[in-house]
């Protein structure tokens, strides 16, 4: 029988601290981790790597960009692409602003404890819906 895949997901954290300590955390569930500190960085990671990523976690507050947009501009090169949000800054709600409507399924509030992680990460993989819908209305420049 062939071994299963393991799921690979890409994490995007500026907090390099707490970057390392969610990818100890996932690496001890047996994910591949694929590492972004920076929204630039996170499409270079996710243009070399797109049919392996099976999941983006990405902090929504960042220094060039947020991660509602870069969700929102992977999931347009792979549907199938799963997400969770993660802030310890602003609510699911921000995301609205930039054409999603995020519930508590795909957002994780930080400081959060490692199985506050894994069960998020596990809920998000097992949902029948494993991105946000995206609203009709969205910002204008």
């Amino acid at each position: 029988m062939p071994r299963k895949r393991r799921k690979t997901i890409l994490l995007l954290d500026d907090e390099a601290t707490e970057r390392a300590t969610a990818v100890q955390i996932l690496q001890g569930e047996d994910y591949t981790i694929l590492e972004a500190e920076s929204c630039r960085h996170a499409l270079d990671v996710f243009g070399k790597n797109r049919d392996s990523v099976d999941l983006l976690i990405a902090d929504i507050s960042l220094p060039d960009g947020n991660g509602c947009q870069l969700a929102i501009s992977t999931q347009g090169q792979k549907p199938n692409l799963r997400v969770l949000f993660v802030s310890g800054h602003v609510g699911a709600e921000v995301c609205r602003f930039y054409g999603l409507d995020v519930s508590d399924l795909h957002f994780l509030r930080k400081p959060f404890q490692p199985a506050d992680l894994i069960q998020a990460v596990r809920r998000v993989f097992s949902a029948k819906v494993g991105f946000p819908r995206i609203l009709l209305h969205t910002r204008t420049a």
